[in-house]
């Protein structure tokens, strides 16, 4: 399941400050969102610590072949590429550190920090969360966002940009009988770059996607493909682009002349691209700020760019990283982003600040599509051999009578063990069964958290303990261990507890307790999901002293409850231990094979699903032209 946060920070500026942000959480379970006030405080030694940043960075970047025709500077920000002649590696590293510091610091101010604390509360770290944030200042969207320490707590959250005007336009053009995605690809003038690996990695795409290539053309060929009648899904360019102010230039030939075209000699071609279903456009390309803000205009849904200038090499394997998780593996956009994004670090001892470079620029009223809903494909509804997770919960089927006891069992008592052969659905009755339910009780707040035992149980269970401080922020995991406030990173303070829950086997219940006394009305559920692995992959000297930290937690923690999956086969290791044996007495929940009945539903529901789901798509789609589109209106 995922969620959408939109921050829009209002009227304001750096210098001056944001006296009026306000943040909305959206969830796909609810049709209304949740809304939190705050403000931000001036911050303008943010921008001059950006634009010492970004002319070191330039400068760095003359030694590499680029996708700019020309590094050339916006009239704003007034940076003189010849006043650094000579960047030391070590000093520029040292500037994004503070760069990055200084972000998270105006972050954290009390003007904020009420809204991140409603936010904390109400998310999950596993759950796929979309940041988005809306501004019109460019200076605000040329910011590292993603070095915020919010995105460090949840691996799963992106950033995108946002225009704070936009609407959708439902796309005219009547679904097609297609299963392939269509993908206009432009290679734009290559001097000093190669573009020809972008070019093999569409050709991989053959056999799921129909790409149609245009390399250097002219303004009438690329203006005529934007016009076809059957539509595209993705515009794909790379070549050499800039920002011009508040539009962007892109070089679609090497010509002497007729060489280059910004978004609005293309706007009319564009608009109807976008009225026949143009959904995504990317551009590998430099400084694609102006060119998003341009297409923002025109409502399109997603455009994928590099936020600064961009070294040939990044641009290739951004690209290719991304193509395998959205096409080939398909992840979610955002996630695929994420991911390609990420990869980058891998690059910066040749090409600094690689992995800050991509940004999503997001029209907030449409959903981001999945690699299958571009090609019109309706996703498999089946999970074949993979187990069920929470999100999966609308296409679980089957189990209703075994979740209805399992639930009421969970909410008698404080120990429950889910014992079944291997492959009889253990993991999925408890995340897609058992888990939404609880969350749904009307009378209990619910705080879920899992682990599997893994070598580490120890470890494993920290990680899981360290994301309690999402749900209450005010929980402090540093103070129970002694440690300084704000003195280590979430990696370092897993690693420490994970040792300090091996050295005392009570601190598990200490700070459950402390979560439970500062969340009133609240019930914790500990899942263990795959519990076998403590004797299959765990060292032995540690299975006894990990089940002690378990039975003191289960055994004096109020307001908690723990539930393990357990494979039947090794029941009998579960009861060679005497005081796990009894806690497991009138605690086991016997998971056998399905009936026929059962079986049916299996097969049956999710299919009924998936096609009122496409009955549904068909029905929006005839009835489009009567419904009035959502809008966001700024006045002045």
């Amino acid at each position: 399941m995922s969620k959408t946060i939109v921050i829009n920070l209002g009227n304001g500026d750096l210098y001056t400050g944001f006296p009026s942000v306000t943040t909305q959480l959206w969830s796909a379970s609810h049709h209304a969102p949740e809304q939190f006030l705050g403000s931000l405080p001036a911050a303008p030694n943010l921008l001059e610590l950006y634009r010492h940043w970004r002319t070191n960075y330039q400068a760095l970047c003359t030694r590499q072949p680029m996708r700019s025709a020309l590094l050339e500077e916006d009239d704003q920000l007034e940076i003189e590429l010849g006043a650094i002649t000579n960047v030391s590696l070590l000093d520029f590293d040292e500037l994004c550190k503070q760069l990055r510091d200084n972000i998270n610091t105006w972050l954290k101010s009390v003007e904020f920090l009420e809204i991140e604390r409603q936010l904390r509360s109400q998310l999950n770290r596993n759950e796929e969360i979309r940041v988005i944030l809306e501004t019109n200042d460019d200076s605000l969207r040329r910011l590292p966002w993603h070095c915020w320490d919010f995105f460090r707590d949840y691996p799963q959250a992106e950033l995108g940009l946002s225009r704070t005007e936009y609407q959708r336009r439902d796309a005219t053009q009547s679904l097609c009988n297609r299963n392939k995605v269509r993908i206009l690809a432009i290679l734009g003038n290559s001097q000093g770059i190669d573009l020809q690996r972008e070019a093999t990695f569409l050709k991989e795409l053959e056999n799921i996607a129909e790409v149609v290539q245009l390399n250097q053309p002219s303004r009438q060929e690329f203006n005529k493909q934007l016009w076809d009648s059957l539509g595209w899904d993705i515009l794909f360019f790379a070549g050499h682009s800039q920002s011009k102010g508040d539009t962007g230039i892109i070089y679609i030939n090497d010509n002497p002349t007729n060489n280059s075209l910004t978004i609005g000699e293309l706007e009319e071609a564009l608009t109807a691209a976008i009225d026949r279903g143009l959904k995504l456009a990317i551009f590998n390309s430099c400084d694609g700020l102006g060119l998003a803000n341009a297409l923002g205009k025109l409502h399109i849904p997603q455009v994928i760019i590099m936020r600064e200038p961009v070294p040939n090499c990044v641009a290739q394997q951004f690209f290719q990283n991304f193509l395998e998780a959205f096409a080939i593996k398909r992840q979610t956009l955002y996630l695929a982003v994420q991911q390609a994004r990420r990869q980058l670090q891998g690059l910066e001892d040749d090409f600094p600040c690689a992995s800050w470079l991509p940004v999503i620029f997001q029209n907030p009223s449409v959903e981001p599509p999945t690699w299958l809903q571009l090609g019109g494909i309706p996703p498999c509804p089946y999970r074949g051999l993979f187990a069920f997770r929470e999100e999966d919960a609308h296409l679980f089927f089957g189990r209703e009578e075994f979740t209805a006891d399992l639930v009421k069992a969970v909410k008698r008592k404080r120990f429950v063990a889910v014992v079944g052969a291997s492959g009889s659905g253990k993991s999925s009755l408890v995340f897609a069964g058992l888990t939404p339910q609880l969350r749904q009780d009307p009378n209990v707040q619910w705080q879920i958290i899992s682990f599997r035992p893994g070598k580490n149980p120890f470890e494993a269970l920290a990680t899981a303990l360290v994301s309690l401080r999402q749900c209450c922020p005010s929980f402090s995991l540093e103070n129970i261990l002694e440690l300084p406030e704000d003195s280590t990173t979430t990696r370092l303070l897993e690693l420490d507890l994970a040792i300090a829950l091996q050295q005392n086997h009570q601190l598990l219940h200490t700070i459950l307790e402390k979560v439970v006394q500062q969340k009133f009305g609240t019930r914790l559920l500990l899942i263990a999901d795959q519990f076998e692995e403590l004797y299959t992959l765990c060292p032995e000297p540690q299975r006894q002293p990990f089940l002690d930290l378990l039975l003191n937690a289960y055994s004096f923690t109020p307001a908690f409850t723990i539930v393990l999956t357990l494979r039947a086969d090794f029941y009998s290791y579960a009861l060679s231990y005497r005081p796990f044996s009894d806690a497991l007495q009138g605690a086991v929940q016997n998971l056998g094979p399905m009936n026929m009945k059962e079986l049916r539903r299996v097969i049956e529901e999710p299919a009924k699903k998936n096609a009122d789901r496409t009955r549904s798509r068909i029905n929006q789609s005839i009835n489009r032209r009567d419904r009035p589109t959502a809008r966001t209106f700024t006045f002045t």
